[in-house]
């Protein structure tokens, strides 16, 4: 196979496969490049920071009050000596990554990053309701995810904001040391489904929101008539594409006509494979595999002069390296996302907030999509651990951050995703579809400010005013085998 300049070895390649293969519907990749000033929680056209902190009660992230400042009155907080792993004084909390990883450099550092950002601007207001948040380390370099949990384990009360690509790795030593986790993004369905866990997007193996399918069904029935899928030939790839065709099946109005594997590593040539879609009669498909590799495929199409009308993707292709890698060839490929978008920045506070946390707090740190989801996760947690030191008289415990956490209804950490119900432990049956036009993501669906005929185009769904598509119609339980969910429940 000749490697183009640029491109990673068969032997990296396959290692990202394998690992963004598990994250591709977990979470969204973007790295940012938006350039804004203004300061966490001011306002849109603030220019500089503030030289004073302003008092907790005014100061915002997004739509949401901040939940960090002084102990309230009369309340001398701590953590509850049997769980503090070091000291009742500070709240430790672990942020799993892979960022170490030989293989994938950086691998999730943004999450970690962001974590570090929000405890300096939550510490700078007084903390948690007083008690100063530290972040801990937890990189687990892929591989390395039982000594992790020894650490995890010895040293934090939580677990916030993090993942493990290979999270089902976690137990058994995760419910030993009565670990809880609130968390940036879960992989498998042991850790998906796992007991003293909650997602602010929750995104559970056994059920996906299938809203895209329902617009692609209405927006192009006859397309959809002709769909495949093209997956890497790996368990979880493979696992994710089955889900996909299970979607398909339970919402209607698809046939799917064709599924294609290919070498994960990549094709020696991708001409047989463009040229079996177009036999088939291929006119929407489903990409399961990672940018890069849907780069190579799409060039490879421009050659042989033949694509589908839709190329449907899920959250991962929301990445950078797909329009450097794949060029003009990229244009009109549509990812569906439930996350802000960065070049949506200038009208949502919550994505500059982001923004601003991180150039102001960690200035150095990775900015991307993953490091939205964590700090989603921090102000949950925040949240709700500042709510459990007022109400149990200064003591925080981590049954009463998991009991609160569950109750919160209608999360979006501040306008950073869609709405979504963490204590479901179900997806979020909100989404917005964007598209690849001239070398950029924009927003396709739904658009903003939508006429009546285009909120009629999917008759089911509810567009909001902050441009979601909500659709519990599309919430699908899935039926399928997707893995062994029992591992991540307590053993009672």
């Amino acid at each position: 196979m000749h490697t183009q300049r640029g491109l990673p070895s068969n032997r990296h390649l396959l290692a990202l496969t394998v690992v963004l293969g598990l994250m591709a519907s977990a979470c969204a990749n973007r790295d940012s490049e938006v350039d804004v000033s203004t300061t966490v929680g001011s306002a849109p056209d603030s220019t500089q920071a503030p030289e004073i902190v302003e008092p907790a009660s005014s100061i915002t992230f997004g739509d949401l009050p901040s939940p960090c400042g002084p102990a309230p009155e009369g309340i001398e907080p701590s953590v509850d000596p049997a769980e503090a792993n070091g000291s009742v004084d500070a709240i430790r909390v672990a942020t799993p990554t892979d960022k170490g990883a030989s293989m994938a450099a950086g691998l999730n550092a943004e999450l970690y990053d962001a974590g570090v950002a929000f405890a300096e601007w939550c510490n700078e207001q007084g903390g948690i309701a007083g008690l100063p948040l530290e972040v801990i380390d937890a990189d687990a370099k892929l591989f390395e995810v039982p000594p992790q949990m020894e650490n995890i384990c010895s040293n934090a009360f939580a677990m916030v904001g993090g993942g493990f690509a290979f999270d089902d790795q976690e137990f058994p030593r995760f419910h030993e040391c009565g670990m809880i986790d609130i968390a940036g993004f879960v992989v498998t369905t042991a850790k998906s489904q796992s007991d003293n866990m909650i997602s602010p997007m929750p995104n559970p193996s056994n059920a996906k929101d299938g809203g895209w399918f329902r617009w692609a069904v209405n927006t192009a029935p006859e397309d959809m008539q002709a769909y495949a899928t093209v997956y890497a030939d790996l368990l979880t790839s493979q696992i994710v594409e089955q889900q996909y065709v299970e979607i398909a099946e339970k919402l209607g109005g698809v046939t799917v006509v064709d599924r294609i594997p290919f070498n994960p590593t990549g094709e020696t040539s991708w001409a047989p494979i463009v040229l079996r879609l177009k036999s088939s009669g291929v006119r929407a498909m489903s990409f399961v595999g990672v940018p890069e590799v849907l780069a190579q495929l799409l060039k490879a199409m421009d050659e042989v002069g033949y694509r589908p009308n839709l190329i449907m993707n899920d959250a991962g292709f929301y990445a950078d390296i797909l329009l450097s890698r794949a060029g003009s060839s990229a244009d009109g490929v549509l990812v569906r996302t439930a996350f802000s978008l960065f070049e949506e920045a200038d009208r949502i506070p919550a994505v500059r907030d982001y923004l601003n946390l991180m150039a102001t707090y960690n200035p150095t740190g990775k900015v991307a999509g993953l490091g939205m989801q964590s700090t989603s996760a921090f102000l949950l947690f925040a949240q709700a651990a500042s709510d459990c030191i007022t109400a149990n008289e200064g003591v925080l415990t981590r049954s009463c951050v998991m009991a609160t956490a569950s109750t919160v209804k209608n999360w979006t950490g501040g306008g950073l995703h869609a709405p979504s119900d963490p204590g479901t432990n179900q997806p979020s049956p909100c989404y917005q579809i964007i598209q690849v036009v001239d070398g950029s993501f924009t927003r396709l669906y739904p658009p903003l400010d939508p006429t009546e005929q285009e909120r009629a185009l999917v008759p089911t769904a509810d567009i909001t005013e902050a441009g979601w598509a909500c659709d519990p119609s599309t919430v699908v339980q899935l039926e399928g085998d997707y893995g062994d969910a029992s591992i991540g429940k307590i053993q009672r």
